[in-house]
């Protein structure tokens, strides 16, 4: 007789916000980003588990997540391999208009910025 897969809670945590949500346990990484953005609405982000960056196409088994983990959030303002063909200039300009025609200029879009930048 199959196992029924076993659910567990996880909390996701950005600088400026939190929220907990049940996935199965054997999810996939891209799964948590999908969950992200229903509740966020947002498009472009980064995973990290004690540290570690999560890649999207990596299972949560191979980062040891388990029942009451905590999932970092990075909010990017721009997909993040975006701003490696730009002037630094044009990255701040265009992270900024898509800021403020989004309304989400706030603490964990900065943080987003800042990073993207740097």
């Amino acid at each position: 007789m199959a196992r029924e897969p076993r659910i567990m809670k996880i909390k996701f945590e950005s600088p400026t916000s939190e929220f907990y949500a049940q996935v199965r346990e054997k999810s996939s990484v891209r799964e948590l980003m999908k969950i992200i953005k229903k509740v966020w609405g947002d498009e472009y982000m980064r995973l990290y588990h004690k540290s570690k960056e999560m890649k999207s196409d990596q299972f949560l088994s191979v980062y040891n997540i388990k029942d009451g983990s905590i999932v970092k959030v990075q909010v990017l303002a721009e997909p993040p391999d975006h701003h490696h063909h730009q002037p630094l200039n044009d990255v701040c300009t265009n992270n900024f208009k898509f800021m403020e025609n989004n309304k989400k200029l706030n603490r964990f879009s900065i943080l987003g910025l800042i990073h993207s930048v740097s």
